[in-house]
């Protein structure tokens, strides 16, 4: 018997072990496994097992003959969503409407040297960057939200684009959309958890730039200028310092791109704050306004 299933307890005693697993239809069943299977296993996660049924006491029981995570079982983000919508949280946009709009703006891009750096780090990561938050609490903290961020700002961007034509639209869809890919490794699962080690040691802005320069290296361009605005963009695009900056923005793209961060992670969360908040109220403290509370007026 095969199933998905999220894992809900975990049960250890001195002579057993047991899970208790949640299936998408809402059916619960209760698996027994050895030491070592426990081990591999993370609660709140979700896996693809394979079990066999045996009789104790006359009760038919559930043994885990193997699991992989949901992750490798199923790497197409469209029919993982089909398995996985009913235990998490997922970004409010469909899943094949997201994924062929940015790789609407992969095919965009013109700069042959932007192109091959952006496809192929994209490439790498692809599977994981539409199933990952943007962040673990603060804005976009659900399934498909660091490619549902990276959307709206490639959206916000291409107006900017119209309105101010001495930006670059080249360096400013690969810039956002590599500017955050590297949470895929600063995170330790697409559904939500913590920060890895790495993440902690050295965060996504430092992976990111590392991520071009390695693929630079890989496709012999590491001496175009191009490497150069795009690593530039990427270590500067938390703007300053004291919000983890490695560097201030120096280049009009690198600026665009951190206030336009800046304003889809602030005005996601009031949306969706005010969404939840009666006309005439003010809504909860907001966390990334300052903790500000905001009015939703009448009309």
């Amino acid at each position: 018997m095969e199933f998905n299933a999220k894992v809900e307890t975990m049960n250890v005693g001195v002579e057993f072990q047991n899970i208790n697993v949640l299936l998408k239809d809402g059916e619960k069943k209760n698996l027994k496994l050895d030491q070592d299977q426990l081990k591999r296993l993370e609660l709140g996660k979700t896996y693809h097992f394979t079990v066999e049924t045996y009789t104790h006491n006359e009760k038919e029981q559930l043994k885990v003959v193997d699991f992989v995570g949901i992750f490798e079982h199923i790497k197409d983000p469209i029919l993982l969503k089909l398995e996985l919508a009913s235990f998490y949280e997922y970004a409010p946009i469909d899943m094949k409407v997201l994924k062929d709009s940015i790789q609407g703006f992969l095919d965009q891009l013109e700069n042959e040297t932007i192109k091959k750096i952006t496809k192929g780090v994209y490439q790498e990561y692809e599977n994981s960057f539409y199933m990952y938050p943007a962040a673990v609490r603060f804005h976009h903290a659900y399934i498909g939200g660091l490619a549902y961020h990276t959307k709206t700002m490639i959206d916000i961007a291409m107006r900017f684009k119209e309105i101010y034509p001495y930006l670059n639209k080249d360096l400013l869809i690969a810039g956002i959309l590599l500017h955050d890919i590297c949470k895929v490794d600063e995170l330790n699962g697409f559904e939500g958890g913590e920060y890895t080690l790495e993440g902690q040691l050295v965060g996504h802005l430092v992976l990111g730039a590392m991520k071009i320069k390695e693929m630079a290296r890989k496709l012999d361009l590491v001496d175009k200028e191009e490497v150069l605005m795009l690593t530039h963009i990427l270590l500067s695009h938390h703007g300053l310092p004291n919000f983890g900056a490695a560097k201030k923005p120096m280049t009009p793209e690198a600026i665009l791109i951190w206030y336009i961060d800046t304003i889809d992670s602030k005005f996601t969360v009031l949306g969706e704050e005010l969404a939840k908040t009666d006309a005439g109220d003010f809504t909860q403290s907001i966390p990334v306004l300052d903790k500000s509370r905001v009015y939703k007026h009448k009309f």
